[in-house]
């Protein structure tokens, strides 16, 4: 009996951890980071030991994008989860390279990942719309704008994807900041 359980027990921590590599993730051939599309997404989140994963959508030019960064990484550091800062500039445009610097002159710790270019061809703005599109469900209203907030849980679901109508009015004039904007739709997903 012995003999037979220790095959047993090492083909289940094989298969673990084969489960945890299963993304099955690539670099990317022009930047040194790596490339996804949504369903590398859906597997990170899935993988995560988090039971929730915050995909941040920055662009280099895109001023809110910069502005809520330092909120977006903050998530990672209050909350039980995990944050990947998404770049949506093509792998090979110049721009990249900036985008890049935003985010590590705010941490040097934060995780990036950039839009696969043989997913979402095209300059920003149409690989942006088409990755909304895609990764956004159906119950939410697919906006295409920046400086989104994707929240994905560990079944690979996406239980959230903001868009700038979530800035609801404080009064007639002012819109909410980024903290308060967070606190009423991702932060109820990370507690």
């Amino acid at each position: 009996m012995k003999l037979f359980l220790i095959p047993v027990l090492s083909l289940v921590g094989f298969l673990s951890s084969g489960q945890q590599n299963s993304c099955n993730l690539q670099k990317s051939k022009i930047i040194n980071l790596t490339a996804v599309d949504k369903s590398d997404l859906l597997c990170i989140a899935k993988s995560s030991d988090k039971p929730n994963t915050v995909f941040y959508t920055l662009a280099s030019w895109c001023v809110p994008c910069i502005e809520h960064l330092p909120e977006a990484l903050k998530l990672e550091k209050d909350y039980n989860t995990e944050v990947y800062v998404v770049l949506v500039e093509a792998e090979e445009d110049t721009r990249i390279k900036s985008a890049i610097k935003i985010v590590e002159k705010e941490s040097q710790d934060a995780k990036m990942l950039v839009l696969k270019d043989s997913a979402y061809e095209g300059g920003v703005k149409k690989r942006n719309t088409t990755f909304v599109t895609e990764i956004t469900p159906s119950q939410f209203e697919a906006i295409p704008d920046f400086s989104k907030f994707i929240v994905v849980n560990n079944q690979g679901e996406v239980v959230m994807v903001t868009n700038w109508k979530d800035y609801k009015k404080i009064d007639k004039k002012n819109l909410e900041d980024v903290r308060q904007m967070l606190s009423h739709t991702v932060v109820p997903l990370l507690k």
